[in-house]
């Protein structure tokens, strides 16, 4: 009888399953400063809908857990078998960690830095929200942004390179090479620059159209005509220098075309602005400095060789 059950439930039940077991598993967290597992607050009080080892499992603790779900899952969970399934395997987690925590393992090392990772994780995306709280942009500021950069919101491509450095001392050194010989601004980039993809290429970023860069890197590149260099450009990558060998010219897009491209673009502007702002007072108020040298000698693990396959065939070296 079970077996026929599971027949009848696809395999896309099985993310479900784990998914309540992950969401439980959470809310045993939660509990266990407080109370046992298996044994929900108050709050999450309703009909008793299943009993279990002396448990009781709530209307409300289940309604709680569904509305953790994304809609998707709570819809697909409105079946009668698939709801009794969830349910089932509510109780299943509170036993299995019930288990576990009789064999010690709710006080293992690892699981308690684990548990210590997500709390901090949770703690600074909590933080973050009130930086990244989206501005409301009016109608004026989209078509101020519209009519002062013309260029921007038109079918015009520039074909440009740029080297990208760290800091600004070292872009300003840079600068003063590639002002003084031109010629080797795509062996600089190769060099130098920190975007290793283009630096392959000497810097060569290809034509483009205005969005395709960051606002600060489009702002300056299509500023420019063709053998022009920029001055050292800031953006959330890094510092540029920024040189254009061709420009297409052309037409202006309509307004009602890109207002809301625009909108997007300076609500954005503003959120990275108040989250860079806030880095930057933190970093200064800590006095936040790193050895340059030292973080060099750092060097990350290299990764685990693949596990074998059971069965698999070995294979043969290649020489």
């Amino acid at each position: 009888m079970a077996l026929d059950r599971m027949r009848t439930i696809p395999w896309g039940a099985g993310a479900l399953v784990l998914a309540a077991l992950a969401v439980a598993g959470c809310q045993q967290g939660k509990e266990g400063a407080g109370g046992t597992p298996g044994t929900p607050a108050a709050a999450a009080g309703g009909e008793v809908v299943a009993t279990y080892q002396g448990r009781t499992l709530t209307s409300g603790r289940i309604a709680q857990e569904l509305e953790r779900l994304p809609a998707p899952s709570r819809t697909y969970l409105a079946a009668p078998d698939r709801k009794r399934q969830f349910v089932e395997n509510l109780a299943l987690n509170d036993l299995l960690y019930a288990e576990g925590a009789q064999a010690g393992y709710d006080k293992d090392p690892e699981i308690t830095r684990q548990v210590d990772d997500l709390r901090k994780r949770l703690v600074v995306q909590r933080v973050m929200r009130k930086y990244q709280t989206p501005p409301t942009i009016t109608d004026e500021q989209v078509k101020a942004q519209y009519d002062q950069n013309p260029i921007l919101y038109s079918t015009t491509q520039v074909h440009a390179s740029h080297i990208l450095v760290k800091d600004e001392d070292t872009a300003r050194q840079l600068l003063a090479e590639v002002k003084a010989h031109p010629e080797k601004f795509a062996d600089l980039a190769s060099e130098k620059s920190t975007d290793t993809i283009s630096a392959k290429k000497g810097g060569d970023l290809g034509t483009f159209s205005p969005g395709r860069m960051v606002p600060e890197f489009d702002k300056v590149a299509f500023a420019l005509q063709p053998g022009e260099i920029s001055d050292v450009v800031k953006t959330q990558y890094g510092y540029h220098i920024i040189m254009v060998a061709e420009r297409k010219e052309g037409e202006p897009k309509p307004f009602d075309q890109v207002k809301e491209q625009i909108r997007a673009s300076l609500r954005n502007k503003v959120v990275q602005d108040q989250v860079q702002g806030h880095f930057d007072e933190l970093k200064k108020a800590a006095d936040l400095k790193v050895d340059e040298n030292a973080l060099a000698r750092v060097t990350p693990p290299a990764p685990a060789p693949p596990a074998a396959v059971p069965g698999a065939s070995p294979q043969p070296n290649r020489q």
